[in-house]
């Protein structure tokens, strides 16, 4: 029976990605949820969102960075002299086969939920990539769902539910410790933050991985020596 994951914030950094799914031996059978922020800052976001785009049992929600790249690519045509603030657009252009993919990542992108909720073990998951509180509202606030920390900030989740979400490195949350950045969970057990920093390296952070079914973490730092 296959296992759920759930990671966040990969930020581009393609080749933690892969690394990532060998070490947790990802199949078929098996479920992952990426909680926004595949693209910007890293050199590979093709890499991730071809990945995505092609398994069915993949489930990618919007991040910030989705959400304001897309925004930039519809309505900004002066796109040399108005440049997007990171570096993802001349990624995608500098080479043929992703700069005409550029429109269907843009599709892509654009057609990403905002927030998922998943039943399992027990637990009743909300999943969103910044904060979570607006999924059980009537009136879904997108800027809330995408930008707010006040969930994180006040340490305390939601009673009945199990809060997951990226957005915030947790090495921020913990104070900019020495140790490398890990999944950071509540102390009252109701939110886990997956923003283990995946492009910031040299702050300790690296692309983490949570199972939902075992509470296993998984973790790849591109300080690791692979040889």
């Amino acid at each position: 029976m296959g296992r759920t994951y759930v990671m966040s914030d990969i930020h581009g950094m393609a080749d933690l990605f892969k690394r990532m799914l060998e070490q947790i031996r990802f199949s078929d059978e098996d479920t992952l949820y990426i909680i926004g922020d595949m693209i910007d800052r890293g050199p590979d976001p093709a890499g991730i969102l071809d990945f995505v785009m092609s398994h069915k049992n993949v489930t990618a929600l919007r991040g910030n960075h989705e959400d304001g790249f897309t925004e930039w690519y519809d309505n900004v045509e002066d796109k040399v002299h108005q440049r997007y603030y990171y570096n993802t657009y001349d990624v995608l252009t500098d080479c043929r086969a992703t700069r005409e993919k550029l429109p269907e990542y843009v599709r892509f992108m654009k057609s990403l939920p905002l927030y998922r909720k998943v039943k399992m073990n027990g637990n009743c998951y909300l999943m969103a990539h910044a904060s979570t509180e607006e999924i059980l509202r009537v009136w879904k606030r997108k800027e809330r769902l995408l930008w707010d920390t006040s969930l994180i900030d006040r340490q305390r989740g939601i009673p009945g539910y199990v809060s997951i979400v990226g957005h915030v490195p947790t090495f921020i949350i913990r104070g900019y410790p020495k140790e490398p950045a890990a999944v950071w969970h509540s102390p009252d057990g109701r939110i886990i933050d997956v923003d283990c920093g995946a492009a910031f390296g040299n702050m300790g952070g690296r692309l983490g991985c949570l199972c939902l079914d075992t509470g296993e973490e998984y973790y790849e730092s591109s300080l690791q020596d692979h040889r």
